[in-house]
């Protein structure tokens, strides 16, 4: 008896949200752009998947965090052959993320995350007593698009430390960029108002400061609804890749509604 393969054309669009949290159309934009980037030459051994399942594919594994040999069994095809498939279009898709944009009156929201990740020539123990890496993330307060990512440091890294040697270094310099409390000291970010003894003044405009804070937090929860940053099992640039491509995927749903 024949056995189904999962391929693009055969999904439906609840399929697919199901799967991978996007819609047809979405998948459809997210082929072309890919397709822009990274063209199949023509040269070289054929690949065991037509372009659009491949781009399926790694957004499947993103979002579900299979292993090679479950993706590989789910399509079809080898784990060697899934592996390939991911690691061509790792970096295209981080590359949608694209430069941040020039509107300076829009507010800025940037927090710190930690990612468990496997590789431990790139981790450290954090605060959540795993190897971990500190990824920095700017949203924008309005619609929780992400703004800017950078690569991951270890874990034991203060926010403020990474953000000043990260997204410091390369984030267009901007007049309403907030953070909390972690990025006392920072110049360029605003945080809560302290008193002469240090501590924080909890006045009605720490209030406001706490619910646009909350927007940050919500965009990396929905950031983690990829399994893949919750848990990295790949070495080496995969975990940048991985944010990077999942900020472009969370961005294209708020761009296409």
């Amino acid at each position: 008896m024949a056995v189904m393969r999962l391929r693009l054309a055969h999904c439906t669009s609840s399929d697919l949200r199901a799967w991978t949290g996007l819609t047809g159309p979405h998948m459809q934009h997210l082929v072309r752009q890919l397709w822009e980037l990274a063209p199949d030459t023509g040269r070289g051994r054929p690949w065991a998947l037509p372009f659009p399942d491949r781009v399926l594919l790694i957004v499947l594994a993103y979002r579900t965090n299979l292993t090679m040999q479950q993706l590989g069994s789910l399509f079809g095809i080898s784990h060697a052959a899934a592996h390939r498939a991911i690691s061509r279009l790792a970096a295209p898709l981080a590359e949608l993320l694209g430069p941040p944009p020039t509107d300076r009156r829009e507010l800025w929201v940037v927090d710190g995350t930690l990612i468990p990740v496997h590789d431990q020539q790139r981790t450290a123990k954090s605060k959540n007593y795993r190897r971990s890496v500190n990824v920095q993330i700017v949203c924008r307060a309005r619609d929780r698009r992400v703004v800017a990512v950078k690569d991951a440091w270890p874990g034991n890294r203060n926010d403020v430390v990474v953000f000043r040697e990260t997204l410091q270094k390369t984030l267009p310099d901007h007049p309403r960029l907030s953070g909390d409390g972690g990025y006392r000291g920072c110049d360029r970010i605003r945080t809560p108002r302290r008193g002469v003894d240090g501590r924080i003044i909890k006045d009605r405009a720490y209030r406001r400061f706490r619910k646009r804070r909350a927007v940050a937090e919500h965009t990396i929860a929905r950031l983690k609804d990829h399994q893949f940053i919750r848990q990295c099992r790949r070495r080496g640039n995969a975990i940048n890749h991985a944010v990077a491509g999942v900020a472009a995927l969370h961005n294209l749903k708020i761009d296409i509604r």
